[in-house]
């Protein structure tokens, strides 16, 4: 070729780039990259067909998601194995005059496509920072073998094609995040409105609750339930782990409990059944601890069953002193036939103060992985039990946030005040 023909080539091959480098810069989608980058590389130095292969370093894998003109959409090598593991390796071009020489090729593909593969160049993708993310590999040059002029070409589109790909891959995972984040401020939103938007209004009591989770949906929950015509139901639960799974789980186990309240009394008969149904559905990975009290405000006395969760407090200025409510069960969800009596029951006195938490809020941490503690929370019940639940219970987790100070709450934070203010009717 004479020089003023090699002169006018390389201006026409360095203008062809620099579309193609434009074209890549204004593709977002990853999938609609890699054809353009394969299609032009292989338009570019007049070869058959190339694969793309992107570097796995999670599963230390490379892949290609699409083969030109075959039926594979997608192949998986170890990294380091073959022709482009080598070469995403060693950041090298390789020229191969004849595959089947070479014994770092692999003839499979070959066999299952029915393709027969004569000469390659592949070369890498690599990043401003110089990082290699992967390597193009390109098959049959039509016209003879792959020169040293084509190497140089596909070096620098394989450099202009390394970027557009990580902009590309920035730009898909800003837009999957922001989908999560979405999907996530939904959740959180349905799974606030299923927390009582009311409390009850009982002759005799008062009422205060609230759960703030960790993340944007949590396990915890709290919840008010008739249970007969006079009777009122509390609760307090804590499905095993956080987000969406402890989510869903915690949003069955309210459904499924307001359903059993419906019809029966008992919450030990409630608490049994409600077992049965969860464990039908639960994988031996998660469970529930859930308590649940039932008031009679004309009796003035509490009723309750519990499985497995955190005590509860009733604290009684009259006397100073404090009284916890056990455990009467394991968790829900693990063993299907198990039962769930009732504690003993506690009488209210005016002035009474029972508090139901999740362990999120004695388990709090502050930055020196100090916990909140029981200690404290009978120390606030003590101070505050003269203020209305609400205060209490504003009081508790304005606390437990002070004390946390700069630490990042672990879990979620939930709780329920009673207070007795007097005689029933």
């Amino acid at each position: 070729m004479a020089e003023t023909e090699k002169t006018t080539k390389s201006a026409k091959d360095l203008e062809t780039l620099l579309e193609i480098a434009r074209a890549m810069s204004a593709e977002k989608d990853i999938d609609n990259l890699l054809q353009l980058i394969m299609r032009e590389a292989t338009r570019l130095v007049g070869a058959d067909r190339s694969t793309l292969f992107m570097v796995d370093e999670r599963r230390n894998e490379l892949y290609s998601r699409i083969a030109q003109k075959s039926e594979i959409t997608e192949i998986r090598v170890p990294l380091g194995k073959g022709i482009v593991g080598h070469v995403t390796g060693t950041g090298e071009v390789v020229n191969i005059k004849d595959a089947y020489c070479d014994n770092r090729f692999n003839p499979e593909v070959d066999k299952r496509t029915g393709f027969r593969t004569r000469n390659i160049l592949c070369a890498p993708l690599r990043t401003y920072d110089d990082k290699v993310i992967g390597a193009i590999q390109i098959l049959n040059k039509r016209d003879g073998g792959f020169t040293d002029y084509d190497e140089n070409l596909i070096l620098a589109l394989g450099s202009h094609a390394a970027v557009a790909l990580d902009n590309a891959r920035l730009v898909q995972h800003y837009v999957e995040k922001q989908k999560l984040l979405q999907s996530l401020e939904i959740a959180r939103q349905i799974q606030q409105g299923l927390l009582p938007k009311a409390v009850p209004e009982i002759a005799g009591f008062e009422f205060a609750g609230m759960s703030s989770p960790c993340d944007e949906t949590g396990g915890d929950y709290y919840d008010y339930v008739p249970v007969g015509k006079e009777r009122m139901g509390v609760i307090v639960g804590d499905v095993s782990g956080h987000g969406i799974g402890s989510a869903l789980l915690m949003a069955s186990t309210r459904a499924a409990l307001r359903a059993l309240a419906i019809d029966t009394v008992d919450p030990a008969a409630i608490m049994f059944q409600l077992n049965k149904l969860m464990s039908q559905d639960v994988g031996s990975s998660q469970f529930v601890t859930l308590f649940f009290g039932v008031i009679d405000p004309r009796e003035r006395r509490l009723t309750y069953t519990s499985a497995g969760h955190d005590n509860p407090l009733l604290y009684r200025p009259g006397s100073g002193e404090f009284f916890e409510m056990e455990s009467t069960g394991m968790p829900l969800g693990i063993i299907d036939d198990t039962d769930f009596p009732c504690g003993p029951d506690f009488g209210f006195e005016p002035g009474d103060v029972l508090l139901l938490t999740t362990d999120g809020v004695w388990e709090a941490m502050d930055p020196e992985r100090q916990s909140f503690g029981r200690d404290r929370l009978k120390a606030l019940l003590k101070e505050r039990c003269a203020r209305s639940a609400t205060e209490i219970m504003a009081a508790i987790f304005d606390a437990v946030k002070s004390f946390c100070s700069s630490a990042k709450q672990q879990d979620d934070i939930t709780m329920m005040v009673v207070k007795c203010t007097g005689k029933g009717k």
